[in-house]
């Protein structure tokens, strides 16, 4: 395989430098919707919710990177701010759904935009054509580390 101008220190970094662009990014978007009363995970859960209407707690947990206490505890937090409401499950009377607010998604839509005015700084200077291998590179750097898991 063709070096690419790294040494073998810095290929060896590279988890280490993923790690820390993730913090500085988490970093920003917390400043940026603590105004808004809400940390980065509380605008993950709500903007999965945009997305996929009534998920449950184990899903929002697992499509937000977080354990499911640590979302029993997001969505409570969300449902007495009044951006999210619990409802029964239809088909499986353990679940419990969750589902965005007329006031959720009034806070979405302006915490949204403070999140991509982050998202752009952060891809500032960047052509489309780099962004696109960038995304191309990540997501195939996660699917090689989730296929582990399934092994």
């Amino acid at each position: 395989m063709k070096n690419s101008g790294f040494n073998g220190k810095l290929r060896e970094q590279v988890g280490f430098l993923l790690k820390r662009a993730q913090q500085a990014l988490r970093t920003q978007m917390d400043n940026a919707l603590a105004s808004n009363g809400l940390t980065a995970s509380q605008y993950a859960v709500l903007a999965h919710l945009r997305e996929s209407p009534e998920l449950s707690n184990a899903e929002l947990a697992r499509r937000s990177f977080v354990t499911a206490p640590t979302m029993i505890r997001i969505v409570q937090d969300l449902e007495k701010l009044e951006f999210i409401v619990r409802s029964e499950n239809a088909n499986h009377k353990k679940v419990i759904n969750v589902a965005l607010t007329v006031q959720g998604k009034k806070i979405l839509e302006v915490c949204t935009s403070k999140v991509s005015a982050i998202q752009k700084r952060m891809i500032s200077g960047m052509s489309e054509s780099e962004i696109s291998q960038l995304s191309s590179l990540l997501l195939g750097c996660a699917e090689r580390l989730e296929s582990i898991s399934r092994d």
